[in-house]
């Protein structure tokens, strides 16, 4: 038995998977009649997500399987590893599909075929001969990643975005995977995009403008629907747009969906610096599973909210388009004095890493240099000296806190309806134009003012996370107020803000103490990363 073995009964298996992904879809109908007749007490529309979400496993799992071919062929011992316990769980879940009988007789063939190769794989790969032509060495990669970064940014990505704002209760906790996918993979492609192009925080904002309106717009269709949400009745529609609701998310995910978990998760790691977390492999695969996580949103959730809505193509066109131009523009985006440090370029730069935009501070630390170095290049060695190069932030880190977790309370407040309300902030008909516009207003103010306190030599990682905790505070609150229905939902937002502060003031305390050489909390950049 050799390799090549190894790989073929690989591809062979998931030929047969990829065959009956297409059969679920194609006879779609056909099976969902034979499960509804076998549970007939079951919710036709829950079976029915179930079944459209059967292919996506597949489809992930292939994107997987091209990467680990090559590394088989090449005698990884990691990739054998990997292909020995997939094995094993592949076999365990197929026997069970067969024992549930969760699907037609004829269709139950298939599954026997992918067991028997299921079978033949786990015990070629456990063979003697085959792990013998896996003993070689691993090389040693030296290319920067970091993996923990990785997953916590794909981990944090949906538990700020959905979980924090109480869109999925407790009872339907099941469904929140489907959304993992989408968030975590989007933030972070979003994230590896902006730091390996040397692109900051306007980057950052404009390519999650650009996820918002993929998702909303394309994978969920909720910005023209005239029935999903009840969002076209928030506000007049426009152009056939349902006004309130565009204008909530277009704003919501950049922030919530994508930059915040993004700070969060760089200032978790602060001394990786804005190096990339992923290898030219791991950007792709990622990329590939964000666009198949939008696809899993598209047929686990619209089925059941919108069914029968058939979306105008000119609608998705433009929409595209506006994406794709969106996402031009985020690349052209550059923080004043060039690309920020980690990006391709291996320059030392003078950005603060959080966020980088236009008149940005010099770095407290840049790793590898020293005090006496940094004051040479006229850069503050500590936060100590940070602040005394210029006037101080108005606002402590408690204080910006506050300030922004009134801010996102009362943005999502006039537009998002609660308590009974059918449109925007309890108005009816034109009137609901006035909290859009407030909200607008709001975002405007709060957007000036952070880019002006950034500009600010005083501003610290402390700032920073003041201001990303109260905004998360400050939805959590709206969340228990207009999603939480039941006393479970509203005790657990509570504990998740509990939680949230205590960890937060907790961080905030940490990067505020004085320091008087390089450490963690005070190390922003690192030297940059070599190019893949």
């Amino acid at each position: 038995m050799t390799r090549r073995a190894v790989v073929t009964l690989l591809i062979v298996n998931l030929g047969v998977s990829v065959i009956f992904a297409l059969i679920t879809l194609v006879l779609h109908g056909t099976i969902l009649a034979y499960q509804y007749e076998h549970h007939p007490d079951a919710d036709p529309a829950a079976l029915s997500r179930t079944l459209w979400t059967r292919p996506i496993p597949v489809l992930l799992v292939a994107v997987l399987y091209a990467r680990l071919f090559r590394q088989l062929l090449a005698g990884d011992p990691r990739a054998l590893r990997r292909v020995r316990i997939v094995s094993v769980m592949g076999l365990a879940g197929v026997t069970w599909l067969l024992l549930s009988a969760e699907y037609p007789a004829w269709l139950r063939i298939v599954e026997g075929v992918q067991l028997l190769l299921l079978a033949a794989l786990a015990i070629t790969v456990n063979l003697r001969v085959v792990r013998s032509e896996f003993n070689a060495p691993t090389p040693v990669d030296i290319r920067p990643r970091n993996r923990r970064a990785a997953w916590t940014l794909i981990l944090v990505a949906p538990v700020v975005a959905e979980l924090m704002l109480g869109n999925v209760p407790l009872k339907q906790i099941w469904i929140f995977p489907v959304f993992i996918p989408i968030y975590g993979a989007g933030a972070l492609l979003i994230r590896e995009l902006v730091r390996r192009t040397g692109g900051g925080f306007r980057a950052m904002l404009l390519l999650g403008l650009a996820y918002g309106l993929i998702e909303e717009g394309l994978a969920l269709r909720s910005l023209t629907s005239p029935h999903i949400y009840g969002a076209a009745g928030w506000a007049p529609r426009l152009l056939g747009i349902n006004s309130a609701y565009t204008e909530l998310n277009l704003v919501y995910h950049p922030i919530f969906s994508i930059t915040i978990p993004i700070v969060l998760t760089e200032l978790i790691f602060t001394g990786h610096g804005p190096r990339r977390y992923l290898r030219r492999g791991g950007l792709i695969v990622t990329g590939a599973v964000a666009g198949l996580g939008a696809l899993l949103v598209r047929v686990a959730v619209v089925p059941a909210e919108d069914p029968g809505y058939d979306m105008p193509a000119v609608a998705a066109v433009v929409i595209v388009a506006v994406a794709a131009l969106v996402a031009i523009g985020a690349f052209r985006v550059r923080p004043k004095g060039g690309p920020v440090d980690g990006a391709e370029s291996a320059r030392p730069s003078s950005q603060h890493a959080f966020p980088p935009t236009q008149g940005e501070p010099p770095l407290a630390i840049i790793a590898g240099n020293s005090g006496s170095e940094l004051a040479a290049c006229g850069q503050p060695a500590t936060v100590e000296d940070a602040r005394a190069t210029g006037p101080a932030v108005p606002l402590s880190p408690t204080g910006l806190t506050i300030w922004f977790g009134v801010a996102a309370f009362g943005f999502l407040a006039l537009l998002f309806p609660f308590a009974g309300s059918k449109q925007s902030f309890f108005t009816h008909g034109n009137w609901a134009f006035l909290p859009m516009i407030a909200a607008a207003a709001i975002v405007t103010a709060a957007g000036v003012l952070l880019r002006r306190w950034t500009a600010n030599p005083a501003w610290t990682q402390a700032h920073l996370l003041g201001a990303a905790l109260g905004a998360i505070i400050g939805h959590i609150a709206f969340g228990l107020v207009a999603n939480a229905e039941t006393l479970p939902d509203r005790l657990f937002l509570v504990a998740l803000a509990a939680l949230t502060t205590a960890l937060g003031a907790q961080a905030i305390r940490r990067l505020s103490r004085p320091t008087t050489q390089p450490g963690p909390s005070t190390v922003l950049y690192t030297t940059s990363a070599k190019s893949d």
